[in-house]
C-alpha cells in the first residue's frame, strides 16, 4: 500500500512496472483502490502473461501496455498444433513458461542435431546463425553475439468474462530491436 500511496502522491504521468507475481496483485489491488491508474498509461513487462493476469480475475487492469502471452489469439498452425498438444497433453492451455520453455528444448535440439555431439565448441558452431522454428515464430541465433531473435507479444490489458486478457497485441519480433553487427563490433570496441 505504501508504494502504491506514494505513487499517487508524486502525481506521474505515467507508470512503468516491472513488478510480477504476488507483488503485482498487490500493486495492482492497491492501485486501484487508490485511483493510481485512473488517467495515466501504464507500462507493464510481464504483466500480460496469464500466470499473471489469471490470479487477478476481475481485478486485472485494463488498457495497459504489457507483454505477454495471448495464447487464445494466435492463430498460426504451429501455435494452433503447439496449443491442441499441449492441451491433450496436460489438460489446461500453456502459460508463457509453456511455450518459452518448448522453444528452448527445441533450440538444444536443433543445435544438437546439427552439431552431431554434445561438445561445447561443436554446440556453439551449430548455434551460429542457426534458425529454429518455433509455435512463436522462426527464431535464429545471431553469429556476432549468439543472441536469440525470438521476440515478445507486445498489447494492451482488458477484461472479458471477468478475466483477464490481452489485445490489441502483435509479435514484435527481436531482430527488429537489436543492434547492428556494426553496433556490438563497436560496443566491444573492434
Amino acid at each position: 500500500g505504501a508504494e502504491a500511496q506514494a505513487l499517487a502522491a508524486a502525481k506521474p504521468d505515467a507508470i512503468y512496472n516491472v513488478t510480477f507475481g504476488g507483488d503485482l496483485a498487490k500493486f495492482v489491488r492497491e492501485g486501484n483502490l487508490r485511483g493510481l491508474f485512473e488517467g495515466r498509461t501504464v507500462v507493464s513487462l510481464l504483466s500480460g502473461e496469464p500466470e499473471y493476469l489469471d490470479p487477478l480475475k476481475g481485478e486485472a487492469p485494463e488498457g495497459w501496455i504489457v507483454t505477454g502471452y495471448p495464447w487464445y489469439a494466435i492463430d498460426t498452425p504451429e501455435h494452433r498444433r503447439f496449443v491442441n498438444a499441449y492441451r491433450a497433453k496436460y489438460k489446461d492451455y500453456p502459460r508463457l513458461g509453456s511455450v518459452v520453455g518448448y522453444n528452448t528444448f527445441k533450440a538444444i535440439a536443433t543445435i544438437i542435431g546439427k552439431a552431431g555431439s554434445t561438445d561445447t565448441e561443436k554446440m556453439i558452431a551449430a548455434a551460429e546463425g542457426i534458425t529454429v522454428d518455433s509455435p512463436t515464430g522462426p527464431f535464429t541465433f545471431r553469429a556476432i553475439d549468439h543472441q536469440s531473435t525470438m521476440g515478445a507479444y507486445v498489447g494492451r490489458t482488458a477484461l472479458k468474462e471477468g478475466q483477464g486478457i490481452m489485445v490489441n497485441w502483435r509479435y514484435a519480433d527481436g531482430a527488429d530491436y537489436m543492434p547492428t553487427d556494426a553496433e556490438v563490433k563497436a560496443m566491444r570496441g573492434n
